[in-house]
């Protein structure tokens, strides 16, 4: 399931946009889970912005979701959207209830509910929703918000009918038990306490009770023990009865299948099931604060301190959402970002420092903060932050950094594009979260409105310090022992239910043609295989293409066989990998950062035990500047003093979080048992120890001796063709050569 402290693989809602640079580890998604290029001159700037324009003009006309809603009698929307790019078919099922429709005394009942989901039917056993879509070849999975929960599957197109009978059984028949609740209550306590355990895992239901303070958004999705254990089944029913009904759905498909056939699947699977009363609506009137809102936190499992500032602000869909995400990707959303190159770059307070906004169906927020640098206080801190807001606020921003976060949102909307699951959680979005489908078609046309007077009206609007919480956490080195939890000293006291009713809700009533088994279709013989090809530069770099038109982005990656394992110092590969961005022998890191801002073009290395990657995306037009700097990167690496003794105390600051972690615990004694004294036995990050003994020369030894070019596979994938990755191959790394010896490992 989604973790409901907001780490899951699940795209970012609509909702939801994290300004950051990727060590962001503290301002993470509450709900669910970019570098860019300057322009060197005026000619390329004009370029691009003229690009970018033709690009939102064009989907002006044409739209980027040619979708069709329909609603069947009994209430429930339908959603379709054609794609046939591959013959697969995303399904989600919307039901408009979260968190923030629980009883406050009874928190966790929607989060309960996406477990409970799977638990069955007459006809459905308690493994057999996951097994039966596996068997397919397919995923299902779920996620609890504040405001929605939302159950997804993706299998193969002609086994559509196999989810829409799953869901149309759990919506009408499901099975809610004694037995089932006492298992899945446990396993839901069992995810709080590993998610409470965490570094930092407290911290967002800490500050949502302040934030949040009179309204229901001020407890997590992922409910409370003590509510859980007073929470009789009879309860846990009705809850189910009066939300999980097909009017208070809305059912998406997206993928390869014609818009009057989806629909007529949607009647024929849920067109049976009866209309109910209409649900509650939860209205959500708190006031912001009448004063300024001083938050210190001494209890949490902080292996670093923490301070920023939180701001309420706009729900999801507001005229004013866009210019706050613009603002909060001036603010903190590259490391050309504001307060990156103050607090971070330049003056070395803080080792990360991130803003986000996050937009709820009622409320939202602006988050701005830092992770304090070793014997920097709080207060240092927040006075950095606060002279940057007020400085946007007196001053504006400028036509650079407006066009800059323009690109970063268009370049947000295209890889929405990327995959029939976060096209299909776009529409959700808009449909269910925002009340307006056609949101997710004007987007391109707000982010191309938005001035620079808007960015600077907003941050004046919305960023007050007289209505703002100061937030200090206070590094707390005893971690878990000292750290404060949820209460787990009441007892389960809710009385137990000896025999459940019959399964469904009364009156309820399956068709007489109504299969009892499930439909799963004979497996088509799909050709799957990856249209691809492949060449050799004259330097050994081998080079495949992987052609994809369906939308204007572009990935490429240079890979190496070479990892931590070929290291003698633990932590040299990884950290080599992350001084590519910290600037090249033609480029300082800040003008790197700068050429990395304007044209949305992200740029990074990787490594793991036995490879090494460089990884550059981009929009089709941005493609050969893109390259011209992965080039620069791997062929110039400059690998500065003063930029690795920044990177050593931010990487330092990150293992200090995350050798807390029960995972990094268990998987570093996992391997320890497994590999012993062998290379494989160690982390591909290195542990603190090992990070204080490294040097520039180590990485500059390790970068010659064993990133080569005989040994490098290029990879385009997206929207080009061979002749012009070629070209382009060719020409940016046709010359790289390497003139030492690999050593033998």
């Amino acid at each position: 399931m989604y973790d409901e402290f907001g780490r899951s693989g699940h795209s970012e809602p609509m909702g939801y946009r994290r300004a950051g640079p990727r060590q962001n580890f503290i301002w993470r998604n509450p709900v669910m889970k970019c570098k860019t290029i300057y322009a060197l001159s005026v000619f390329w700037g004009v370029q691009m912005v003229f690009s970018l324009a033709a690009l939102a003009a064009d989907n002006k006309e044409k739209p980027l979701f040619d979708y069709q809603r329909s609603q069947l009698k009994n209430g429930l929307t339908v959603i379709t959207l054609e794609d046939f790019s591959c013959p697969i078919v995303a399904v989600q099922v919307w039901y408009q209830v979260g968190s923030k429709d629980e009883r406050a005394d009874r928190q966790g009942y929607a989060h309960m509910f996406e477990h409970m989901m799977f638990k069955g039917t007459e006809n459905v056993g308690p493994k057999d929703h996951f097994q039966l879509i596996q068997k397919t070849g397919g995923t299902t999975n779920a996620y609890t918000s504040f405001d929605q929960t939302v159950y997804v599957e993706t299998l193969p197109a002609s086994q559509l009918a196999l989810p829409l009978w799953l869901e149309a059984e759990r919506m009408a028949f499901l099975k809610i038990d004694q037995e089932s609740f006492d298992t899945e209550r446990k396993v839901v306590e069992e995810e709080l306490r590993k998610g409470e355990n965490e570094p930092y895992g407290t911290l967002y239901k800490k500050l949502a009770a302040i934030v949040f303070k009179d309204q229901p958004y001020r407890w997590t999705p992922i409910g409370n023990i003590a509510c859980l254990r007073a929470t009789s089944v009879a309860d846990l029913r009705a809850f189910w009865q009066q939300y999980y009904v097909p009017n208070n759905a809305t059912l998406i498909l997206v993928g390869a299948i014609r818009h009057d056939k989806a629909v007529q699947m949607a009647e024929t699977y849920f067109g049976w099931i009866q209309r109910r009363p209409e649900p509650p609506r939860v209205q959500v009137n708190a006031p912001k604060p009448d004063a300024p809102q001083i938050v210190v936190i001494d209890d949490e499992n902080a292996p670093a301190a923490v301070a920023g500032y939180i701001f309420r602000t706009v729900p999801v869909g507001h005229t004013d959402q866009i210019a706050l995400d613009f603002l909060s990707s001036i603010l903190g959303g590259t490391q050309n970002s504001r307060l990156y190159r103050d607090l971070v770059a330049d003056s070395q307070t803080a080792t990360h420092c991130a803003s986000m906004t996050w937009n709820l169906q009622q409320d939202g927020i602006f988050a701005v903060g830092a992770v304090q640098a070793p014997g920097t206080d709080a207060k240092t801190v927040l006075q950095q932050i606060k002279k940057h807001i007020e400085t946007i606020q007196k001053e504006g921003v400028t036509d650079t950094e407006l066009q800059t976060a323009r690109n970063q949102q268009l370049r947000s909307v295209i890889t929405d594009n990327l995959n029939i699951e976060s096209k299909a959680q776009v529409l959700g979005t808009a449909a269910v979260t925002i009340g307006d489908l056609d949101y997710a078609n004007t987007l391109l046309g707000r982010i191309r409105a938005v001035r620079a007077i808007d960015i600077q009206r907003v941050a004046n609007t919305y960023l007050r310090f007289d209505q703002g919480f100061e937030i200090s956490v206070k590094q707390n080195l005893s971690g878990m022992l000292n750290a404060s939890k949820d209460d787990e000293t009441q007892g389960v006291i809710a009385e137990r239910e000896t025999q459940a009713p019959p399964a469904g809700r009364p009156g309820e009533k399956r068709p007489d043609t109504w299969p009892t088994t499930a439909p799963i279709a004979k497996s088509e013989n799909v050709d799957l295989s990856m249209v691809y090809s492949e060449h050799r530069l004259k330097n050994g770099i081998k080079v495949i293409v992987v052609p994809n038109h369906e939308v204007p982005f572009i990935s490429v990656k240079l890979g190496c066989m070479a990892g931590a394992a070929t290291e003698t110092k633990p932590g040299t590969a990884n950290l080599a990998l992350q001084m590519l961005e910290r600037g090249t022998t033609t480029r300082s890191e800040k003008q790197l950062a700068e050429e990395l801002s304007l044209y949305a073009i992200s740029l990074g290395g990787t490594a793991d035990m036995d490879t090494c990657q460089v990884n550059m995306s981009c929009l089709t037009e941005h493609l050969d500047k893109g390259m011209d700097l992965l080039a620069d990167v791997v062929r110039n690496p400059s690998f500065e003093a003063a930029e690795f003794e920044k990177l050593r105390k931010q990487t330092l600051t990150s293992l200090s979080v995350n050798e807390k972690t029960p995972e990094y615990l268990a998987d570093k004694e996992f391997s320890f048992r497994l590999f012993g004294n062998h290379p494989y036995a160690r982390t591909v990050e290195g542990n603190s120890a090992d990070i204080e003994t490294l040097t520039v020369d180590d990485l500059k030894q390790w970068w010659k001796q064993f990133v080569r070019p005989e040994d490098s596979v290029l990879i385009f994938s997206g929207d080009i063709d061979a002749p012009k990755a070629l070209a382009l191959a060719e020409a940016r790394l046709g010359e790289w050569t390497c003139d030492t010896v690999r050593p033998k490992v």
